[in-house]
């Protein structure tokens, strides 16, 4: 640091003309930027010099309070069911019966994974090869195949054409693909028939869709052998309790008395 003589000759130097300033003269507005802000002033300065930071940092913040809120208010899913269409012509405005299914499906299903409520997952799916935007089309054909292979959802409601081609464009047969549903549900009564139409079932009131159900859909579960998609023993409990809740439907044994909205 200069001391006072040292100023003093600087001084004099720049009066005489022979040097315009000095490194060693602090100007007035030198000192003041100097100076480090402190209190409200020193918080403003932090913000305006990092205010892009802070942005970017609030926005990651929210976005995982926000995931971090989903998975703790989730329900856990007592069962999986594919609501799924290969002509969405025939069986329009499926998006907006989902939430009326899965209430309707809540009411015949027991609480299987033992934490005191019962909820159904239903998972809409649309097939129809006919959309013009191929990017939709192979999206949700990724979605099936995916459901198929994770071997989650046993339950179907869904219409005969979901199976008429396989990947490679090799016919597929529905009735290979699905279980005889007299021994899937131990009910002799549905011996023979891999599909039972919702229409032929009390189950289309639960759902409040009696007067618009489509005529292509029906009930069917899967046919879980070791050569297909999503074998295992966890898929292989999960079609016994798909039979046990469709039984249930059929037989008008309910369950829950759901009074949700």
């Amino acid at each position: 640091m200069a001391s006072y003589n040292d100023e003093k000759r600087e001084l004099l130097k720049m009066k005489q003309g022979l040097i315009e300033e000095s490194e060693i003269i602090e100007t007035e507005a030198d000192k003041v930027m100097l100076e480090k802000p402190t209190g409200m002033a020193a918080v403003e300065n932090f913000i305006y010099h990092n205010k892009w930071f802070l942005i970017v940092g609030a926005f990651f913040a929210f976005v995982l309070i926000f995931l971090i809120h989903q998975t703790l208010t989730r329900e856990n899913s007592d069962m999986t069911v594919v609501l799924v269409t290969s002509d969405s012509q025939k069986a329009p405005n499926l998006y907006h019966k989902v939430k009326d299914v899965e209430l309707a499906l809540e009411k015949y299903c027991p609480d299987y994974n033992k934490d005191g409520n019962v909820h159904v997952d239903v998972y809409m799916i649309d097939l129809t090869k006919s959309n013009p935007d191929p990017q939709y089309v192979n999206s949700n054909a990724t979605k099936f195949f995916g459901e198929m292979q994770r071997g989650v959802a046993q339950l179907f409601i869904c219409d005969t054409g979901i199976l008429s081609s396989d990947e490679q464009g090799n016919e597929v047969s529905f009735g290979s693909m699905f279980r005889d549903l007299g021994d899937a549900t131990d009910n002799g009564a549905y011996d023979g028939q891999n599909f039972i139409k919702l229409k032929d079932t009390e189950f289309v009131k639960d759902a409040k869709w009696e007067n618009s159900c489509p005529d292509v859909l029906g009930f069917a579960i899967r046919n879980m052998t070791s050569d297909l998609l999503g074998y295992n023993e966890d898929a292989l409990l999960r079609n016994e309790q798909a039979g046990e809740v469709l039984n249930n439907i059929l037989t008008g044994k309910v369950i829950n008395e759901v009074t949700k909205e």
